[in-house]
């Protein structure tokens, strides 16, 4: 049975130490995390290399309110891991010669389907064909891939994400969207640039059929300046294009992705941008139904002062929100743990394993905002207390693991949310009832009919910092929950496969061929990536 600790073994409180690495050699080295000026800042030493300081969280009172919820997992096993040596099949990477086990179970899988695209962006961690050789695994190898997710202990991997380079390009995508589904995952997403959903609908098209859930859709903002600044070439049309696509499909009376906004932040170059962004998806609540912000990772060699200026956290996310909206304050994000106990309170009465959010508490924030006819918004915490329903949720579930009667303690949820929901704060013409009804009808089996009949448009609000070598933290590396899966079937944290020791070039040299190799074997698909590559001269960045 699925059990998820309350206790966090890493040290909690400020000032503590933790382990991180050295950005230039990249082996461990001890760090220190502490409040200075009311931010929290990160200093390691580096024997051979010197000194490094970066802040980590702008808002140490957030920093600490977010560890309060922090949650171990219940590990994770891979038995088709091709690598075992022996009967360990516990997932775990080796940084520096010292053994890292991942506690948490796969909260959603990447699949990384190639290393080309059609574009060329420069703040790409995937360094899309700039490598030398082409990675691109063949249809069976991602079935292999996609059997080794479904098979893992103790909680089986539900949800994937296809991605890159640009997945799309792949020339058996919607081939490997619909074994996806065919194989049980209830999520099936995929990170694009929109390129090949904005200009063959057909292709979107197909892909829904296919049984493709949600588009993570690259957006840095509203309007051309900004594409040619961050990606090189305009894109503006395109995002627009893609929106109205999956308009189309709503329109033929099929349902359509839906569409999650992901910018990458930048401090001084869109973070001026924030609020903007939360608004467009607000009028686009049909087909949009989240904003995942993404602040930059620095990957490869940054000055003191560009670190220092270009860096945006978590806490930064927080401030421009409230500056530019108005929807929020700091009081209204909280942590992705938070909602542990929910998953641990499934497990429990379904009696199985569910899917248990338990990654470190500073990898990511969130909040759940309510807009109704008028454009009023109102956020999730305003009008229900999280801090009580996580707390208490959790002591019921305790409870209820060796109780003989789960089934009677789904009457316990309903007392406990009635209890944490005050109705004088709802938005205005929002009940109780209505409210409760929602919650149940998606924690339930009819989470589309209880979705329907709520009149209140809704938008997740996230940000999820991933890591670079100058914020390193290992314990937030050990308690990951998005994880690359590769055609060995071994499993990488996010942040060890894209930055500090970067697992991500050396599984693509093993699996890989050369560039001009691939070209003579692949020459139709070769001559439509050169060609979508070659930009108008009025589309390009600055030289």
């Amino acid at each position: 049975m699925t059990r998820t600790s309350v206790d966090y073994t890493a040290a909690t409180g400020l000032p503590k130490k933790t382990k991180s690495i050295c950005p230039e050699c990249g082996k461990i080295i001890e760090a220190n995390i502490f409040e200075k000026d009311g931010m929290v800042m990160m200093e390691k030493d580096c024997p051979e290399h010197g000194h490094y300081s970066d802040k980590i969280w702008t808002d140490v009172e957030l920093y600490l309110k977010a560890e309060r919820y922090a949650a171990d997992g219940v590990g994770l096993h891979n038995a088709m891991n091709e690598t075992i040596q022996g009967n360990d099949d516990t997932a775990s990477i080796v940084i520096d010669n010292e053994k890292i086990d991942m506690l948490s179970c796969t909260m959603i899988a990447n699949v990384d389907l190639t290393n080309r695209c059609n574009m060329h962006c420069p703040i790409c961690f995937a360094n899309a064909n700039d490598q030398g050789y082409v990675y691109e695994p063949t249809f069976e190898e991602v079935h292999k891939m996609l059997v080794a997710l479904r098979s893992e202990q103790p909680i089986k991997n539900t949800a994937v994400q296809f991605a890159g380079g640009e997945p799309t390009v792949h020339p058996r995508f919607i081939d490997i969207v619909a074994d996806a589904k065919k194989l049980g995952f209830a999520q099936v997403q995929v990170a694009t640039n929109g390129l090949e959903f904005a200009y063959h609908y057909d292709f979107l098209k197909a892909a829904k059929m296919a049984g493709l859930n949600t588009i993570y859709l690259q957006f840095d903002g509203m309007d051309d300046e900004i594409y040619l600044r961050v990606r090189g070439r305009k894109m503006w049309a395109n995002k627009q294009k893609v929106i109205a696509n999956c308009r189309k499909l709503i329109e033929e009376g099929l349902h359509s992705p839906s569409i999650v906004l992901v910018p990458v932040i930048i401090n001084g170059v869109n973070d001026n941008l924030v609020g903007d962004i939360v608004k467009f998806a607000f009028e686009n609540s049909d087909v949009i139904r989240g904003v995942n912000f993404q602040p930059v990772a620095f990957t490869g060699r940054v000055t003191k002062e560009e670190l220092e200026t270009g860096r945006f956290t978590l806490t930064d996310l927080v401030d421009r929100m409230e500056k530019q909206t108005g929807y929020t304050t700091k009081d209204d994000w909280y942590p992705v743990p938070v909602v542990a106990p929910i998953s641990k309170f499934a497990s429990f009465l379904l009696g199985k394993g569910k899917v248990t959010f338990t990654t470190h508490p500073h990898c990511g924030i969130a909040t759940y905002l309510f807009q109704d006819d008028k454009g009023n918004v109102t956020p999730f915490p305003r009008f229900v207390d999280v801090d009580k329903f996580s707390r208490e949720l959790n002591k019921i579930s305790d409870k209820m693991e060796n109780a003989r009667f789960k089934k009677l303690y789904a009457m316990k949820l309903i007392k406990l949310l009635n209890s944490c929901v005050d109705e004088s704060k709802m938005p205005e013409g929002m009940t109780k009832k209505s409210f409760i009804n929602l919650v149940s009808g998606v924690m339930g089996s009819d989470s589309k009919k209880a979705l329907a009949n709520f009149s209140w448009r809704m938008m997740l609000v996230a940000g999820m910092h991933f890591q670079d070598s100058y914020n390193y933290d290992i314990e937030r590396v050990r308690r990951c929950g998005v994880h690359y899966i590769t055609p060995d079937c071994r499993l990488y944290p996010f942040c060890a496969y894209n930055s500090g020791p970067e697992f991500r070039r050396e599984i693509e040299a093993k699996f890989s061929i050369p560039v001009e190799e691939w070209k003579k074997l692949h020459k139709e698909e070769a001559d439509k990536i050169d060609a979508a590559l070659i930009v108008p001269i009025d589309e390009r960045g600055p030289e």
